[in-house]
C-alpha cells in the first residue's frame, strides 16, 4: 500500500456528533480494503470531533475542519476532494455503517466494468419499534438511467467525475438536493454508472429520528457494528428482514415523518425541511417549535 497514492479516498462530512463519527470510522477501519485514505471534513465542529480522530492513532485517516459551518454536506465533500489522493472517491455518512466487503466489492466491479462510477445496494432503516427497511439501489430497468437513485454512502466513482462535473452544488444554488444534482449532473455528463448488487449499506436516516441532532443517539450503529462483527449470518438475517417487511406492506417511511411543505420550492427547500426535521432550524409554521441550537448541516 503506498501511503501518497491510497486507491480510495473515503469522504465523511460530519459536525458536532462525535459519538456516532466514531462508529462510522470504526466501520471503515474494519474494511476488507485496507487500502484506503480517510478525510473526515468537520462542517465548523465546535465539538470534541478532531479529538476523537486524532485518538483512533490511525495515519491513514485526515482531519480538516472548515472555519464556519456551510449547512449541507455540499462543502465539506469538496473540501474533501480537493484533499482526496486516491483513483476512488467513496463517500460515508457519519451517522452510517458500511458492511466490512463495501470498499472491496465497489473497486472490483469499477475495474471489471471500466465504469465512472458504481454503487452498491443499501438500507434505509427505521427506528426498531417502526419495523421500516427501505431497500434502495436496485435500478428498476435493465440499464442505469438518471431517474435511478442510490445514496451518497453506497457511492464510488473515479476521483476526475466530480472534477468534470463541478463537484458539489451548494444547497442554497438548486432545486434538488445536493446528492441528487450531483447524479443528475453525472449522467448528463455522458459518465456510465453501474449498480453492484450487494448490500453493504446501513442507514440511519437521521429525518426519522426527530431532533436526531439535538438528542445525538448512537446505540443503533454500535449495535449493527456489533452484530456485524458477532453474526456470521448478519447479512443473511437482514435479507430477512428486509423481505419480511416488503411481504408485511411495511411503510417505505415512518408515517409520522411529514411531508415537504408544497409553498416553498425556492432553491435549498429540501434541506431546510430536513434541517426542521433533525431539530436543526425552527419550523416558521410552528410556534411552539424551538430554535435552532446552531447553523448545522444537513448529513
Amino acid at each position: 500500500m503506498s501511503n501518497s497514492t491510497p486507491k480510495v479516498s473515503v469522504i465523511t462530512a460530519t459536525y458536532n456528533w462525535s459519538r456516532v463519527l466514531r462508529l462510522a470510522i470504526e466501520s471503515v477501519l474494519g474494511q476488507t480494503e485496507q487500502d484506503f485514505e480517510m478525510l473526515v471534513v468537520g462542517d465548523g465542529c465546535t465539538d470534541d470531533s478532531a479529538d476523537v480522530v486524532a485518538s483512533i492513532g490511525d495515519k491513514r485517516l485526515r482531519w480538516h475542519n472548515l472555519p464556519q459551518n456551510s449547512g449541507s454536506q455540499s462543502i465539506p465533500n469538496n473540501a474533501g476532494l480537493e484533499r482526496a489522493r486516491g483513483q476512488y472517491v467513496a463517500y460515508l455518512g457519519h451517522d452510517d455503517i458500511w458492511h466490512p466487503s463495501h470498499l472491496a466489492r465497489l473497486i472490483a466491479a469499477l475495474e471489471e466494468s471500466k465504469a465512472d462510477m458504481a454503487h452498491t445496494l443499501s438500507v434505509y432503516l427505521g427506528t426498531p419499534e417502526s419495523g421500516v427497511r427501505r431497500l434502495t439501489g436496485l435500478p428498476p430497468t435493465p440499464t442505469w438511467n438518471k431517474y435511478n437513485w442510490a445514496p451518497p454512502s453506497s457511492w464510488m466513482h473515479r476521483r476526475e467525475v466530480a472534477a468534470a462535473i463541478g463537484g458539489w452544488k451548494d444547497f442554497r444554488t438548486i432545486e434538488q438536493s445536493p446528492d441528487v444534482d450531483f447524479l443528475t449532473r453525472v449522467w448528463d455528463a455522458g459518465k456510465r454508472v453501474i449498480d453492484v448488487r450487494d448490500l453493504t449499506v446501513f442507514k440511519f436516516p437521521s429525518t426519522w429520528r426527530r431532533n436526531s441532532y439535538i438528542e445525538k443517539p448512537c446505540h443503533e450503529q454500535a449495535e449493527y457494528l456489533r452484530r456485524i462483527k458477532a453474526e456470521p449470518d448478519f447479512l443473511y438475517r437482514e435479507l430477512l428482514e428486509i423481505a419480511a417487511a416488503y411481504a408485511l406492506k411495511k411503510p417505505l417511511s415512518p408515517p409520522d415523518v411529514p411531508a415537504a411543505p408544497e409553498t416553498d420550492k425556492s432553491p435549498g427547500w429540501q434541506v431546510r425541511h430536513y434541517r426542521r426535521l433533525r431539530g436543526l432550524e425552527a419550523d416558521p409554521n410552528s410556534p411552539s417549535t424551538s430554535p435552532s441550537p446552531a447553523s448545522t448541516p444537513e448529513k
